[in-house]
C-alpha cells in the first residue's frame, strides 16, 4: 500500500521515534510479533527503516488510534498488498458490510474482523461443527488465500494472545491450533501438490515440531503452480539428505521456529548440497529457502544460513520462491 515510497534503508531508530511519534519498544514489538516493519540491518546489526517503513509505522500508529487493534491493523495492511492496493485503506464504519467480492465481511476497518471473531468464539467452545461451518462460508466468499491468512492464522493468533494473557486454557489453544493445521492439510491435499514446477522438498528439520507456518507455505506455493514433496514435521537429517540424493530437487524448504533447531537447519545445508549429482552440483543446486519465526524475531542469525530467506509469512515465501526459480536453469 506503500509501494510509491522510497524501501532505501537510510533512518536509524532514533530518526523514526522523532518522525513517527511511536516508542521504539513499540514498533520493535510490532516487528517480532508480526513482521513489520522490516527494517534492514547494517553490519553492525543497527536497524535501518525507510519513508516505506515510516509511512507504515505512522499508519499503524493512526489505525490503532482510531480503535482497531494492532493485530487486526496488520491483517488490514496484508489485506491490501494482497489485493494489489496502493493506497493506505481508510477504516469502514462500523457495522457497515462491505460487498461479497471483498468477502462480505466488514467491521472496524478489517474485512475479515467478524467473520474470524466468530471463528474464535467457536474454537474457544470447543465447539468443531460450527467452527467447520464458519470456514465453509468464509470459503464461498473469498479466495483460500484470504481464508488461510486473515481468518484460520487470525484466529490462531487471537487465541494464542488469549492464552498468553490466561484469558483461555492450553486445552483451547491447542484445540486451535490442530484445528488451523488440519484446515491447512485439507487445502493443501485438495491443491494438486504433486503436479507442476518442482520439485521442491519441504521439511522442518530434526527437532522441529512446529509445521503450521511451513504448511501455509507449500499450500499457497501448491497453488501456484509448484509440486511439493511435503515431508513435514522433524524431519532426521539422514532422511532429509536421502530424499534430496533420490528426488535432485532444484530448491529445497527448511523450517526452524528455535535457535536450537535453526543451527540444525544451518548444519544439514552443506549435506544437502553434497547430495545432489555433479551437475547439480556445478549448478548451484538445490536452492536452499528457509524460513520459521527464529529468523523472523532473530534476524542476526539469517548471515549463517547458506540460503535464502523466504520471508515473514506465506506470500512473501511465494514471490521469493518466483525468484529463486526465475534465476535457475530448471
Amino acid at each position: 500500500m506503500f509501494d510509491r515510497l522510497s524501501a532505501e534503508p537510510i533512518y536509524n531508530t532514533r530518526a523514526v521515534v522523532q518522525r513517527t511519534g511511536v516508542p521504539a519498544d513499540t514498533f520493535r514489538a510490532w516487528e517480532r510479533r508480526y513482521g513489520v516493519p522490516a527494517p534492514s540491518r547494517t553490519q553492525g546489526n543497527h536497524r535501518l527503516y525507510s519513508e516505506r517503513d515510516i509511512a507504515l509505522i505512522t499508519w499503524l500508529r493512526e489505525q490503532t488510534q482510531a480503535g482497531i487493534t494492532i493485530s487486526q491493523a496488520v491483517a488490514l495492511h496484508h489485506t491490501q498488498r494482497l489485493a494489489g492496493s496502493d493506497a493506505a485503506p481508510r477504516p469502514s464504519v462500523p457495522g457497515q458490510d462491505m460487498s461479497r467480492g471483498h468477502a462480505g465481511l466488514a467491521r472496524n476497518g478489517d474485512p475479515f474482523h467478524d467473520i474470524q471473531n466468530q471463528l474464535v468464539d467457536a474454537l474457544v467452545a470447543l465447539d468443531g461443527t460450527t467452527a467447520d461451518r464458519v470456514v465453509e462460508e468464509a470459503l464461498a466468499m473469498t479466495n483460500v488465500e484470504n481464508v488461510c491468512l486473515y481468518i484460520l492464522q487470525g484466529a490462531l493468533v487471537d487465541i494464542g494472545e488469549r492464552w498468553e494473557h490466561g484469558v483461555v486454557g492450553v486445552a483451547m489453544e491447542h484445540y486451535a491450533a490442530a484445528f488451523v493445521q488440519r484446515k491447512f492439510g485439507a487445502l493443501f491435499n485438495h491443491s494438486n501438490p504433486h503436479e507442476g514446477r518442482g520439485p521442491i522438498v519441504a521439511a522442518c528439520v530434526e527437532g522441529e515440531q512446529h509445521e503450521i507456518g511451513l504448511l501455509l507455505t507449500c499450500l499457497f506455493l501448491s497453488r501456484r503452480g509448484y509440486k511439493i514433496l511435503y515431508l513435514g514435521a522433524n524431519m532426521p537429517e539422514s532422511d532429509l539428505v536421502d530424499t534430496v540424493r533420490r528426488v535432485q530437487p532444484p530448491l529445497a524448504i527448511l523450517s526452524a521456529t528455535r535457535e536450537e533447531t535453526a543451527r540444525r537447519l544451518v548444519a544439514a545445508i552443506p549435506h544437502l548440497k553434497a547430495a545432489m549429482g555433479p551437475e547439480a552440483r556445478w549448478r548451484g543446486l538445490p536452492a536452499i529457502g528457509y524460513g520459521g519465526h527464529i529468523f523472523v524475531a532473530k534476524p542476526e542469525l539469517r548471515p549463517n544460513v547458506d540460503g535464502c530467506f523466504l520471508g515473514t509469512d506465506a506470500r512473501e515465501a511465494v514471490a521469493n520462491v518466483d525468484r529463486i526459480f526465475a534465476g535457475l536453469s530448471v
